[in-house]
């Protein structure tokens, strides 16, 4: 026994921080976020990569020409709408294949492979199910009789409803003391979220091309997203088996490291190149079709009720000040509601806590209803 634990304490102390060498130096390689849509309006980003122990904001790559090119030639032009921020409107799409070129405003030259466009099948289901006492697992459902076989990719965008701590119903002015009925709403609020994992799938060993249950999302029965009402919209891509190559690898990099028996990580480049400097790393993959997507609501109502949230407001407390006092109150506290009189009309002091209690958009949410929202 004493051998197997001296083994384990040799391994683990073999374990030693990886960097890839072409990326731990000081230059700021080109990524390119590439996807162009053939039925909608498309972004591409750009952006620069950064040393892993910065903490820096991203770097965006401004001015830059960009542009989509069929096999003939032909180019489309895309506008920076915003910083790093590439647009192209809806446009009508001809050719088979198309490749993504950039030149950077230091004159530097990139381009794409030439890639088909690979048009997405509809999503026939967004489903959940409920497991006892552990949450909701949420899955989705396609098939393609087009196709023999498929790959997949998949991303979601999240939203739910949440409110504060406490529901404020006045104000307090700090310049003249004085208190008035709260007209705002700042204790319903709404956020959003995106997926940030890799999320693919091939039915390249099935006999058909259909998925069917693949699991997309786990909530605990705990989280605040259930609390109220929760959606999430999903959207499908379908790619071609060199993109799932790619992605299938940056998973593996990105998500199934950091374990003793867990795959070494490689660098991966994409389907881009560098045409003035053949030697230069550039991060991402573009391809081009479109997309087909769904949104489902999970309720409260629909849920057993656990035993507790959490909101993310387990640290908040009232405190109390009286009419009296309110000459000297001062801080970053909100009131929350009058405390009544005991002898007549009226209140005779107010209940008040943190502004990060009371206010929900200080957590990032909104207090504008989404125009989807049911």
């Amino acid at each position: 026994m004493k051998r197997i634990i001296l083994l384990f304490l040799l391994l683990a102390g073999c374990i030693d921080p990886y960097f890839p060498p072409d990326l731990k130096s000081s230059e700021a390689f080109l990524v390119v976020d590439g996807f162009i849509d053939v039925t909608d309006k498309s972004v591409v980003k750009l952006t620069r990569t950064k040393s892993l122990t910065t903490t820096d904001a991203t770097i965006l790559e401004t001015g830059a020409s960009v542009w989509i090119q069929d096999e003939a030639g032909n180019k489309i032009y895309l506008s920076e709408e915003s910083e790093g921020n590439y647009v192209l409107p809806v446009q009508t799409f001809n050719s088979k294949e198309y490749s993504l070129n950039i030149v950077t405003k230091d004159s530097k030259e990139y381009a794409s492979a030439f890639v088909p466009v690979v048009k997405s099948p509809p999503i026939d289901s967004v489903n959940w199910e409920l497991v006892p006492d552990k949450g909701v697992q949420i899955y989705v459902n396609t098939h393609d009789t087009e196709h023999p076989e498929g790959f997949y990719r998949w991303t979601f965008e999240e939203t739910w409803s949440y409110t504060s701590a406490y529901q404020s119903t006045y104000v307090f002015n700090p310049s003249t003391k004085a208190v008035s009925v709260r007209t705002n709403n700042i204790y319903n609020c709404w956020t959003t979220d995106k997926s940030n994992n890799i999320i693919i799938e091939s039915t390249k060993r099935l006999s058909e091309n259909i998925i069917s249950e693949f699991p997309l999302k786990f909530i605990e029965e705990t989280a605040e997203e259930l609390r109220y009402k929760y959606s999430i919209l999903v959207t499908q891509y379908a790619i071609t088996e060199d993109a799932f190559k790619y992605w299938q690898q940056q998973k593996k990099n990105t998500e199934d490291l950091g374990t003793l028996f867990g795959p070494l990580p490689t660098q991966i480049t994409g389907n881009f190149k560098c045409l003035t400097n053949p030697a230069e790393p550039i991060l991402g993959y573009f391809h081009v079709g479109s997309i087909s997507s769904k949104r489902i609501f999970i309720s409260y109502e629909q849920l057993p009720t656990p035993p507790f949230y959490n909101t993310g407001y387990s640290g908040c407390e009232l405190g109390s000040v009286m009419n009296e006092d309110l000459e000297r109150f001062s801080g970053p506290f909100t009131l929350v509601s009058g405390i009544p009189s005991t002898t007549g009309p009226g209140v005779i002091g107010y209940t008040y806590s943190s502004q990060f209690c009371v206010d929900c958009t200080l957590r990032g949410g909104v207090t504008t209803k989404p125009d989807f929202w049911e």
